[in-house]
């Protein structure tokens, strides 16, 4: 019954003995597998590093000078032609990794959970910086389409004042300054409404089923008048030159609409807070892994 027992005891610390050398081979194997995943990480952290994205903050939300908006194209282009492509390479030498011990895949599993945080914050960030970009160009548009309304709108009143000063062409400038007058009292109802509504979606299809076929129906309005008067055709050239000018600034102010919504949904605080997390994020990996090896 000794001999027996101590046979069992010898099998027992021979078996425990070899499961401990099996571990220890894994963890090695696996340790060897990471290198090349944590050498492409440290490039992509790197890369992170460069965005200075604690500074970010005062780039955004603020008023936008010609430095600021050059520093924001900046860090999007980094992030789109060094970062990204960087992370689809430790992506894909993460996957590649191999682990067949149920014990280094649980700490493995850390692992990749931290890589997909990782990875959704840099999409967020993306996102964001793109969108802001893309809404700061937007706003640029929208400026730009109502200089051009005010240049027009002088015009207009400019070739306004002579046809009504000229006697001979009364009965076409009365003719289109109807037409006119009618076409601003629709627009004006138009706009109110426009503005009285504070949904973006709603306000997006305003402009859509609305407005902007109000504006092109004003547009056949006053190419619909038989007009031959020199000032009088002027006035109506630089009016219908208004509204294809507040089509455009229409069609603009929806493109900031939907990029001011997408980027209500994106809190930047909240992003860039993450920042700080990432750094220290593979901290219970390697406490993880550490632990595992004491194992052994």
């Amino acid at each position: 019954m000794n001999i027996k027992f101590y046979g069992l005891m010898l099998f027992a610390i021979i078996f425990l003995a070899g499961c401990g050398n099996s571990l220890h081979a894994d963890i090695k194997d696996y340790k060897m597998q990471m290198k090349d995943v944590q050498s492409e990480e440290k490039k992509l952290v790197k890369y992170i590093d460069e965005l200075a994205l604690d500074k970010v903050d005062q780039l955004i939300g603020s008023e936008v000078t010609d430095q600021k908006k050059r520093n924001l194209q900046e860090k999007e282009q980094v992030i789109q032609n060094k970062v990204l492509p960087q992370l689809a390479v430790y992506e894909d030498k993460m996957n590649k990794v191999k682990v067949d011990n149920p014990d280094i895949q649980e700490v493995h599993d850390i692992y990749i959970s931290n890589f997909d945080e990782k990875k959704t914050f840099i999409h967020n960030i993306y996102t964001y910086i793109s969108l802001y970009n893309h809404s700061i160009e937007s706003n640029e548009e929208i400026l730009g389409y109502t200089q051009i309304f005010e240049k027009n709108k002088k015009t207009s009143e400019k070739y306004a004042a002579l046809a009504s000063a000229e006697k001979k062409e009364a009965k076409d400038y009365n003719q289109l300054t109807q037409v006119i007058n009618h076409n601003n009292e629709e627009l004006k109802t138009h706009v109110e409404e426009l503005m009285n509504t504070s949904e973006t979606s709603r306000r997006i299809a305003f402009i859509d089923n609305k407005l902007i076929p109000l504006l092109n129906g004003h547009v056949k309005s006053l190419n619909q008048i038989h007009l031959t008067a020199e000032n009088t055709l002027r006035l109506r050239q630089s009016q219908l030159e208004i509204y294809y000018s507040l089509i455009s600034y229409y069609k603009e102010r929806k493109t900031a609409m939907k990029i001011e919504e997408k980027l209500r949904k994106l809190p930047v605080q909240n992003i860039l807070s993450k920042a700080k997390e990432i750094k220290t994020l593979d901290n219970r990996y390697y406490q993880a892994l550490k632990k595992l090896e004491e194992q052994d």
